[in-house]
């Protein structure tokens, strides 16, 4: 029985993808490295019907498992300010462009999927990151523990909900990007989320813990080390850190629960233990970690992927996957 050919999707240039490429030649698969961004310069040949897909000329039939590094759009959903029409009919086009690469992409991996094929991970699982409102309402009402959050456009609700809790936190409600305290002064300026909405959330005092999670299992988990709000800045370092059992399985059951087989989270680890969520990320930036996690964390992931391949089961691949305990 030869290797399994495991499909490897991001840009090829991406260290990470070169990690994760080396750990599943380690564990005794093929990586088949391809580009994933379908656009006007750079876009591989794919193909889908009649159950046949290809990707840059390969015939998918034999790949039973493939991981996302990331999906993201080309251009930006909104226009910028332009000076006359034509630049506008050039964004607008560009614009419409883009949501048919998407929608290739999309159909590209669901029919996949349809078939039988591991997707790590499904392309509409990428919301859960890019669509914070809707993430953190979904949790709380399965009853897993987020912050308080407010999402909104309204500078009266914004305020009540300042007063309300106090100290608060200032947050992007899509993907990356820095989170801050509110302070006093800029009470003042929240007449200006009326043209565009905010995301605002009770500062829950605590350290950031990243949380990595193969199949069901927590397979690394590192306390951030760093003494600001935004757990990326002036970061000192990493030291590893393993939650209560019962807390790992309720992490892998919400993890679960978004439709994802491979996620790091963000947590907040209290003073008197309560774990609260902050962010989960199904195509998460590794390299800040460490040659040593890297290597951990991709090493059971691409154990994950080729048992899948080998068995067609999740559950049976999830069983081959071990957590990461340092020396």
């Amino acid at each position: 029985m030869g290797k399994p050919p495991i499909a490897l999707f991001g840009r090829k240039a991406d260290p990470q993808i070169h990690a994760i490429r080396d750990a599943v030649a380690a564990m005794g698969g093929e990586p088949l490295v391809f580009q994933m961004q379908l656009d006007d310069r750079l876009a591989p040949a794919m193909s889908i019907g009649a159950g046949r897909m290809s990707w840059e000329g390969v015939d998918f039939a034999p790949v039973r498992a493939l991981y996302i590094r990331g999906m993201a759009p080309n251009s930006l959903p909104a226009l910028p300010p332009v000076l006359n029409a034509a630049m506008h009919a050039e964004w607008r086009a560009r614009y419409v462009r883009d949501q048919l690469y998407q929608s290739a992409s999309y159909s590209f991996f669901g029919a996949l999927q349809a078939q039988g094929t591991l997707v790590v991970n499904p392309l509409e699982t990428y919301a859960h990151h890019n669509s914070k409102a809707q993430f953190y309402e979904r949790l709380r009402a399965e009853g897993f523990d987020v912050p308080f959050t407010l999402t909104t456009n309204d500078p009266a609700e914004a305020r009540a909900f300042a007063e309300t809790w106090g100290r608060v936190v200032v947050k992007p409600g899509i993907g990356v990007g820095s989170t801050r305290i509110l302070r006093e002064d800029q009470m003042r300026q929240l007449d200006e989320i009326a043209i565009s909405p905010t995301t605002m959330q009770e500062c829950v005092p605590g350290k950031t813990y990243r949380v990595h999670i193969v199949g069901d299992t927590v397979v690394l988990a590192l306390k951030i080390l760093n003494d600001e709000i935004d757990s990326r800045t002036e970061t000192r370092g990493f030291e590893y850190a393993k939650l209560p059992d019962e807390e790992e399985r309720k992490i892998v059951r919400a993890n679960r629960s978004l439709g994802l087989h491979f996620a790091a989270w963000d947590v907040i680890v209290t003073e008197a233990g309560r774990i609260s969520y902050l962010d989960c990320n199904p195509g998460p930036f590794l390299m800040w970690i460490g040659p040593e996690n890297v290597r951990a964390v991709y090493g059971q992931l691409a154990r994950y992927l080729i048992a899948y391949a080998e068995t067609g089961s999740a559950a049976d691949a999830s069983k081959r996957v071990e957590p990461h305990r340092p020396a």
